[in-house]
């Protein structure tokens, strides 16, 4: 006798946003918006989690009811407006990694730093090219003589570093060469993210679930890049999209669709037919 297939119990989808849930246009897919609606009205919670900025994030997604908010790569957990936990790194380390910034952007490098504090991020390089390729991760976003002295007055959650195409080969190995009490991540082709050690975007899924009183087996969760491998280890119905880094690929235990194709929305509809309608 055979017995079809039960749908999982998912009480939180938790999904990456660029490369991962964007299209290539950097916009959530129109076909998703029914879908969240239809997740939420199903008791399930969905969380953006990114290394963007919450203040973008919830300009994205609004205040919906059954939105938690993993906003810079796990350091700002947050819920209907509510800071859930807040994950500031050590002022001492922002001096040497600023400096190296500049030291290499004088030396003809395509280098930018974005200060990413908890109200506002901060830049001083000010050209038209670094400031188009910030100001869509950061709603909230000044422009500053010095970072280190904005970044004094503010709870800083993140440094990210902008070198175009070379975060994994350049960025990446030399701000870890500084030995300095930092968690150095490679979140995207051009992106180096510099956070409190232990601090990640799979950490606050954890806490998230302690928080909510759901398990890793309830929890499905999608991404694309290296900053999201813990997240997608700490939920048991883990997608990497077609798109993905080879080696989250080979961590997750699916495979979905790429953003082009929009797999998280036909992930989420395969793992949980009764959300299909959404589609109609």
């Amino acid at each position: 006798m055979t017995f079809p297939i039960q749908p999982a119990d998912i009480r939180l989808i938790a999904s990456d946003m660029d490369g991962t849930l964007l299209d290539a246009d950097g916009q959530v897919p129109v076909r998703f918006w029914p879908l969240l609606e239809r997740i939420l009205a199903a008791g399930i919670l969905f969380s953006p989690a990114s290394g963007r900025q919450y203040q973008t994030l919830r300009a994205i997604f609004g205040d919906r009811d059954g939105l938690v908010y993993i906003a810079e790569n796990g350091t700002n957990i947050v819920r209907a407006g509510v800071t859930i936990a807040l994950e500031p790194v050590d002022q001492a380390i922002i001096p040497p990694i600023v400096d190296w910034v500049r030291a290499t952007a004088a030396a003809g490098a395509d280098l930018g730093i974005v200060v990413c504090g908890a109200r506002s991020a901060y830049i001083e390089r000010s050209d038209e090219a670094f400031v188009a390729s910030v100001r869509p991760y950061y709603a909230a976003l000044e422009i500053v003589d010095d970072v280190t002295v904005a970044g004094a007055a503010d709870d800083v959650l993140k440094l990210a570093v902008f070198d175009r195409h070379r975060a994994e080969t350049r960025t990446g190995p030399a701000v870890t060469a500084l030995g300095l009490p930092a968690d150095v991540v490679i979140s995207g082709d051009s992106w180096v993210d510099i956070m409190r050690p232990g601090v990640n975007k799979g950490k606050a899924l954890q806490r998230l679930q302690e928080h909510l009183g759901i398990s890793r087996d309830q929890t499905m969760a999608f991404g694309d890049f290296l900053n999201d491998a813990e997240m997608l280890d700490a939920a048991l119905h883990s997608y990497a999209v077609a798109n993905a880094h080879p080696s989250i690929r080979e961590r997750a235990r699916h495979i979905a669709p790429s953003n082009l194709d929009e797999g998280v929305i036909t992930s989420i509809i395969d793992a949980l037919p009764a959300l299909a309608p959404a589609l109609a």
